[in-house]
């Protein structure tokens, strides 16, 4: 309680201070703040009283900053300088368009973000903040402007738009290929490390229902490794630690590069398609258009990757 006693309103002292020290005169320090030169030193006078100690050096009608005084002014030009820039921020908030774009990790590591420069055109240079959520990649808040999903977005007051399926197939590092191998038909796949991934969205299509497709059921009593998201199963599977069930679309560029292989010809395509989304009361105030074409460009076509022949071909 005694500090604050001593140091109310003791704020309204510290312009007239930096102003003097800055200057080096009172006389100018008052010409800038609009304050009388004794004005000036009785606050000078006060603010020194209050702290018990000189400010600054009086010595033939100049001034100079004590130990004390330089103290003091690096703490207020510190303090002053984050309260600009705090200010510089909100007025940029007020003037530039940001658009939120709402993702699952997996769509924006493997998908979005090895493209920036490409997605970033879709908005014509308009400040893009990627936010992203599991497992579907929709964040229900008013912060969103846009919604990039796999799966129908199951919240209410969205507006969407399908796109298109997704292929899946076992998918695995060469390493564990050539380890582990030969991996050449579906039968092979139970005897071989599955990695699975906990289902968190009707969505989602696990080993369980991919294999029931091919008259097969995933083998029991049998050592495997699970997961409740899809990027961080990829990143075991790039390990070498196991086959895991890839959507093609999303594992694109690390299939192209070699990271990961299709061992096997059968693929299953899913029910589900990507969407976009957005608030149904809130428009985008910003074309869509090109972000949709380039996702149906860049994703919706053939899998250069995976050359087989795919259903619906």
């Amino acid at each position: 309680m005694r500090s604050k006693t001593i140091y109310r309103n003791i704020q309204r002292l510290l312009p007239t201070f930096e102003a003097a020290a800055r200057r080096e005169s009172f006389t100018l320090a008052g010409e800038e703040v609009g304050l009388s030169q004794s004005s000036v030193s009785k606050q000078i006078m006060e603010l020194e009283s209050r702290l018990g100690q000189p400010l600054f050096a009086r010595v033939h009608k100049q001034i100079s900053l004590t130990p004390a005084g330089h103290r003091l002014l690096l703490a207020y030009s510190a303090a002053a300088s984050q309260v600009i820039d705090a200010l510089e921020d909100l007025i940029q908030d007020r003037s530039r368009q940001q658009i939120v774009l709402s993702t699952s990790t997996a769509n924006a590591t493997f998908m979005l973000l090895p493209r920036v420069a490409e997605l970033r055109e879709c908005f014509g240079g308009g400040e893009i903040f990627v936010l992203t959520a599991d497992p579907q990649g929709i964040e229900p808040t008013g912060q969103v402007d846009l919604t990039f999903t796999f799966g129908k977005p199951d919240f209410p007051g969205l507006t969407i738009r399908p796109l298109f399926p997704d292929i899946m197939t076992p998918v695995c590092s060469p390493e564990f290929l050539e380890t582990h191998g030969p991996l050449q038909k579906v039968t092979d796949l139970p005897t071989c490390e599955l990695l699975y991934m906990q289902a968190q969205h009707p969505s989602w299509v696990g080993w369980r229902q991919w294999l029931r497709e091919f008259s097969l059921e995933p083998p029991t009593n049998h050592r495997t490794m699970g997961f409740n998201n899809y990027y961080n199963m990829i990143q075991a599977c790039l390990a070498g630690q196991g086959v895991a069930l890839g959507y093609l679309r999303v594992l694109g560029e690390l299939l192209e590069t070699g990271r990961l292989v299709t061992p096997l010809s059968e693929s299953l395509q899913t029910e589900d398609k990507y969407h976009i989304a957005w608030p149904s009361n809130r428009p985008p105030d910003f074309p869509i258009e090109r972000f949709e074409e380039w996702l149906t460009r860049r994703y919706g076509g053939p899998i250069k990757s995976f050359s087989r022949s795919l259903p619906g071909d």
